[in-house]
């Protein structure tokens, strides 16, 4: 029976051989679009002899940076010297800049154009392009082609990107708790005799920055372009949770069995206030609602910024890119985490012509360091230089240093920038798995109901928001139009759609 069943399967091996070379590399019974896990290649692998049995694609990849590199062009060539040689493939980048990414995805989207990856996170969330229909499941794609990918990611990470039971994106590994408060010079900080003990909440930081108005009159006292001083959950007092998913003004209070939901509290309407004061006291760049936050850090002429994640760490990335000025970090919150929130990934288009390959990208990119490293620094010697043991410096003259790691791939791969500790991703992994999470940090929000209602508030939200972030539109003075201009645009049957669906959550999770 041994012997028989040999037999048969030297058969079946024979006839499959016999029918592959028969069909050959012209063979048309393969889709080129095969979907979810349909190509009928396999991964490369020491088995089947790298790149042999794969035909050449090239694969579109978008993604956004703060800055656009002049060396974009060299980088890219020395990546395809990798990525044909594992994959037989060619990555065609496309970086947009930050502020200009998600109006041109937007586009690119609407037009059905066909590319295989884009970046998706706290700016493009994978869960509306879900409903869109703008990405694919790769649950298949990743059991086939990403392995050590899939094995490397914590469970949590790949629940927070599925969505109705499939997986929809690729987590950028890195940290995965929030952790808000200043960045201040280290100069000024000294200068002005700072105690950073003395900073508990938003508003102590406002006789540093009267010190700096006084004194520095080249300097901006406190950096808000329009970014990242929205209202902070968890910083006052610990009053409230965030609800994940939605415009970022739907809370809960901590502590509360009830669950309640708030809109627009008071304590969201006084921060506005509290910019709108600043803003008039001259702490805040008057022209901050249309100039650009970057062109004044990279001169060291902010002398303090908010940041929403204070991680290890940080102090040397900023430092590079605040003209070379040390800072110093002050927490104003705890470490805390909705669980996995999707902010930085790697999503595959539903129009991507070559799905399986761009799997095997992804998976080469959090697996093979060099790679990694090279995409997020460029060409060793000619962009940076090694120091010690996996410490890197930027040249002086460097061309390519896009500094966003977070955009490519796990930071867990990433070499090391002078001045973060020599532990620093054992220390962030420690952070991931100790930070308090969010009781309704899995609620998710099925938007299809009301995109209608979404996409005319986000159009009224767009018209005030960078107004009232910098303190340029008085909030007093500007919220009852905002207000009565959101009812218009559909606020109420928006609220009453995500009552209805977070009162569901509520009762199938048990919390109510």
């Amino acid at each position: 029976m041994r012997r028989r069943l040999i037999g048969i399967l030297a058969l079946v091996l024979l006839t499959a051989s016999v029918l592959a070379a028969c069909g050959g590399k012209g063979n048309s019974g393969n889709s080129a679009n095969a979907g979810n896990g349909g190509e009928s290649t396999n991964a490369p692998t020491t088995e089947t002899g790298g790149t042999s049995e794969l035909e050449p694609v090239t694969l579109t990849w978008y993604y956004p940076l703060t800055q656009l590199q002049a060396d974009q062009a060299k980088v890219e060539e020395a990546i395809n010297k990798i990525v044909k040689e594992k994959l037989n493939a060619t990555v065609k980048m496309m970086p947009i800049a930050i502020g200009d990414y998600v109006q041109k995805m937007n586009t690119v989207l609407a037009a059905g154009e066909k590319f295989d990856i884009l970046w998706t996170g706290y700016m493009l969330k994978p869960e509306e392009l879900v409903r869109k229909g703008a990405i694919q499941p790769i649950d298949e794609l990743l059991d086939k082609y990403a392995p050590e990918l899939k094995a490397d990611v914590p469970q949590v990470m790949w629940d927070g990107l599925t969505v109705d039971g499939k997986i929809y994106g690729i987590p950028n590994q890195q940290i995965n708790g929030n952790r808000y408060g200043y960045i201040v010079q280290k100069r000024f900080a000294d200068k002005y005799g700072l105690d950073p003990a003395s900073i508990k909440k938003i508003e102590d930081i406002e006789p540093f920055l009267a010190q700096i108005k006084q004194n520095e009159p080249d300097i901006i006292p406190f950096g808000n372009f329009g970014n990242y001083f929205d209202f902070i959950p968890q910083v006052h007092d610990d009053q409230f949770w965030g609800v994940p998913g939605l415009d970022n003004h739907f809370f809960i209070k901590t502590n509360d069995p009830t669950y309640t939901l708030h809109r627009y509290p008071e304590e969201e309407l006084n921060n506005y206030r509290l910019v709108s004061k600043w803003y008039k006291e001259g702490y805040i760049y008057k022209d901050a609602a249309t100039a650009n936050f970057t062109d004044y850090e990279a001169k060291g002429q902010i002398a303090v910024e908010f940041n929403v994640t204070l991680k290890p760490g940080v102090e040397a990335e900023v430092k590079a890119k605040n003209g070379g000025n040390e800072v110093i970090t002050i927490p104003i919150s705890n470490w805390y985490s909705n669980g996995y929130s999707a902010t930085t990934n790697q999503s595959i288009s539903r129009t991507s012509p070559n799905p399986e390959r761009a799997m095997m990208l992804l998976n080469l990119i959090n697996t093979d360091k060099e790679l990694y490293n090279l995409i997020c620094n460029g060409i060793e010697d000619v962009h940076y230089k090694k120091v010690s043991g996996d410490y890197i410096e930027a040249l002086a003259d460097t061309r390519y240093r896009p500094n966003m790691d977070w955009v490519f791939g796990s930071v867990f791969n990433s070499y090391l920038k002078q001045g973060q500790p020599e532990n620093i991703w054992e220390e962030t992994k420690k952070i991931n798995q100790e930070a308090e999470v969010n009781p309704i940090g899995a609620f998710k929000f099925n938007s299809e109901p009301v995109n209608t209602e979404i996409a005319n508030l986000n159009a009224v939200w767009g018209e005030y928001k960078r107004g009232i972030l910098t303190g340029t539109l008085d909030f007093d003075e500007t919220w009852p139009v905002l207000y009565g201009k959101l009812k218009e645009a559909g606020e109420e049957k928006y609220v009453a759609e995500v009552t209805r669906q977070f009162e569901a959550f509520l009762k199938e999770k048990g919390l109510k």
